[in-house]
């Protein structure tokens, strides 16, 4: 298991367990359910299938974790954002 640095906070742990990949909120005494399962994602070879208590939108927060599980699962790619603007 991988512990998830937020802003230098542990706030995430990650494991694989053969095809499946889940994130579990940290031990942390802010989280709700501190240990339980955030987001999992199954490798179906065929693709990611994203498991979701409800199907359809997902939260502000789900859409944190789907980023951070995405990140983990793809680690081999490197991303850059640019975010300042340029005035003319």
């Amino acid at each position: 298991m991988k512990a998830i640095l937020v802003d230098k906070k542990h706030e995430y742990d990650y494991e694989v367990i053969n095809n499946l990949h889940i994130l579990k909120y940290s031990d942390n005494s802010d989280w709700v359910f501190p240990k339980g399962i955030a987001m999992q994602i199954v490798d179906d070879e065929n693709g990611l299938v994203i498991k979701l208590e409800e199907e359809g939108r997902i939260n502000y927060s789900e859409a944190e974790e789907l980023l951070i599980l995405l990140k983990l699962i793809n680690k081999d790619f490197k991303y850059e954002m640019i975010t300042n603007t340029i005035e003319l």
